[in-house]
């Protein structure tokens, strides 16, 4: 097996092409960071306490990826299923490498275990530095992780997901890197929530008929309707919205962080009409524009026939990552620099 096949072998198995959702709010953290007056001013620590904390994120969020599926599919086994005979009907991607034999469940536990090990160790190295601050927010995380696979039977899914990818991951960061805590890093991280909330109940709104028949519970499902269920998406990026609105004019931001509304709303206008042309079965052709942010594998893609569904999600990913990666630039120019030398 070539070098390019295990890559996108590891990408699809591990659902890398969702990392965005970590990535950006670990960028807008990491910004906020380096213009704090706690952050080191020694130029490789600072390079280096940022690399670790991307890649501890990254870990996180591939071995939570492989594990949700892992979890689903021992479930399935236990049900006395094969496992050429399990099908996730919607989710057609969802653990394929592992229904078809590419990866063994014995080298997915593997891969997990090197993944969460990683970030394990990272851990740690903050730990030494910082106390039991970091310990305390990575054992919320992976308490939250763990409990993730059977959170469907509550409606809590989409909760510790935003949880764990907005105030967890930014605040964690933040501390990781000045050993200190930010109230109002903390308040935007909320807005950050949010935005990867909308990614999530757009996911579950499209899956809307099959988790309602196989008894998966998400806020979709609670919101009782395709039509309700719109309505939350539209209300969760609505409260996103006016979580930046009362930063900015309260002035614990500068007011440029509603850049981050006016230059993602096209986008949310977008998501909001795509997933209405759903809910009634309109019969449209889906065309990935430059504006509408990077659709990768888009061959690919049609070929699968799920186009109707990646459209979506591609939308709504590159939403909360425009979010992010705006207000990381703002909060980046506009707070004043003033480091403490150590």
């Amino acid at each position: 097996m070539s070098f390019s096949e295990v890559k996108n072998n590891f990408i699809e198995l591990t659902r890398a092409y969702s990392l965005p959702t970590s990535a950006a709010p670990w960028f807008t953290a990491a910004s906020m960071a380096a213009v704090s007056a706690h952050f080191y001013s020694d130029i490789k620590i600072k390079l280096f306490g940022i690399l670790l904390t991307f890649i501890g994120v990254i870990c996180v969020h591939l071995g939570a990826n492989l594990f949700d599926d892992f979890i689903d599919i021992k479930k399935e086994l236990k049900k006395g299923k094969k496992l050429h005979e399990i099908d996730f009907e919607n989710a057609k991607n969802k653990g394929r490498l592992i229904l078809n034999g590419t990866f063994t469940l014995k080298q997915v536990k593997f891969i997990i275990g090197i993944l969460f090990g990683i970030a394990l160790l990272i851990g740690i190295y903050f730990t030494c530095l910082y106390g039991r601050i970091i310990p305390i927010i990575a054992g919320i995380c992976g308490i939250l992780c763990l409990l993730y696979p059977y959170s469907a039977k509550y409606y809590a899914g989409e909760i510790i997901i935003g949880t764990i990818f907005g105030p967890l991951l930014m605040c964690g960061t933040f501390t990781a890197l000045t050993g200190r805590y930010s109230f109002g890093l903390m308040i935007l991280s909320i807005a950050v929530a949010l935005i990867i909330i909308v990614l999530l109940s757009s996911h579950s709104l499209m899956d809307f008929d099959f988790d309602k028949r196989t008894g998966k519970n998400t806020l979709c499902i609670l919101a009782g309707t395709k039509k309700r269920a719109l309505v939350l998406i539209g209300a969760e990026i609505l409260g996103a919205y006016l979580i930046v609105i009362y930063l900015a004019f309260t002035k614990q931001f500068s007011y440029w962080i509603l850049s981050s509304i006016i230059f993602t709303l096209p986008l949310a206008v977008k998501l909001i009409s795509s997933l209405n042309d759903y809910n009634n079965v309109k019969d449209i052709k889906f065309i990935p524009k430059w504006y509408l942010g990077p659709m990768e594998n888009w061959t690919a893609i049609k070929q699968q026939g799920i186009e109707y569904f990646m459209y979506r999600f591609y939308i709504a990913r590159n939403l909360g990552f425009a979010f992010c990666i705006i207000l990381a630039i703002v909060c980046f120019l506009t707070v004043k620099i003033n480091y403490i030398y150590v």
